[in-house]
């Protein structure tokens, strides 16, 4: 039997730092769906056990801050005291925990995401320089068998995708590094927000089996799609903090 891929501590907890981040890799839950379940949380307990001892949003979640997909390899915060995980949950309905995404993209055409399900892309991508950031905002809706996959909702979507949208205008910032690799930044996430956007522009991940028609879904395609850095206040002393993979 193949041993489970392991996280990598980035950030390890202390007196002064209450909280760690990790390295999930790819295809590890970021946290388990009923308890004892093999996830980077649970890879985490292990480790420094204070984290079980956090009520989190659910109690299998313990003191874990956010998600990121199953799929998705990248930084995964996680407060090991009760305080340090009530300050993070504050800073983030105020919009101060930031997630930064690496994605390696292809290109397909507007025809290609319409007969998806996609409104018109609210960008010309020929229109914006390399290294520019812009920002895409659109509420979401449900998509597919059992609600599998989302699709961004905006004035231009039909009268039955705006019935079925939520209130809430979700942001990416985007910047091309060039023709196939792209940095976006999120401050308050919605589910495969990012990759949902991505692919309203037609530049899906590559290797993405839910929203690139690129994709031929075999074996042993890792999706191009890394949460490169967190940016948050410190719990303890307010002071910005940064933890990155490429910084290690």
């Amino acid at each position: 039997m193949m041993e489970a891929a392991k996280i990598r501590i980035l950030c390890a907890p202390s007196q002064d730092n209450p909280f760690l981040v990790v390295d999930k890799p790819s295809g590890l839950p970021s946290a388990p769906l009923r308890e004892g379940e093999d996830s980077a949380l649970t890879q985490a307990m292990a480790l420094f056990p204070e984290i079980s001892h956090v009520e989190g949003r659910k109690a299998v979640e313990r003191g874990l801050v956010h998600r990121i997909d199953t799929a998705t390899r990248g930084c995964v915060l996680i407060a090991t005291t009760q305080d340090s995980y009530d300050h993070f949950l504050r800073i983030q309905a105020e919009g101060g925990f930031v997630k930064q995404y690496r994605a390696v993209v292809d290109h397909v055409s507007v025809q290609d995401m319409s007969n998806a399900g996609f409104p018109p892309p609210p960008v010309d991508l020929q229109k914006i320089g390399v290294g520019v950031p812009f920002t895409v905002q659109s509420c979401f809706r449900g998509y597919g068998a059992k609600s599998h996959a989302v699709r961004p909702v905006t004035e231009q979507s039909g009268r039955a995708a705006l019935k079925k949208g939520g209130n809430v205008v979700y942001g990416t910032q985007i910047v091309l590094q060039d023709a196939d690799t792209v940095l976006c930044r999120i401050a308050a996430g919605y589910r495969h927000q990012v990759r949902c956007h991505l692919a309203w522009l037609t530049i899906p991940v590559r290797n993405d089996p839910v929203y690139n028609p690129l994709c031929t879904g075999r074996s042993g395609e890792i999706l191009d799609f890394t949460a490169i850095s967190l940016e948050f206040t410190h719990p303890l002393t307010g002071a910005p903090v940064t933890v990155s993979l490429d910084s290690l």
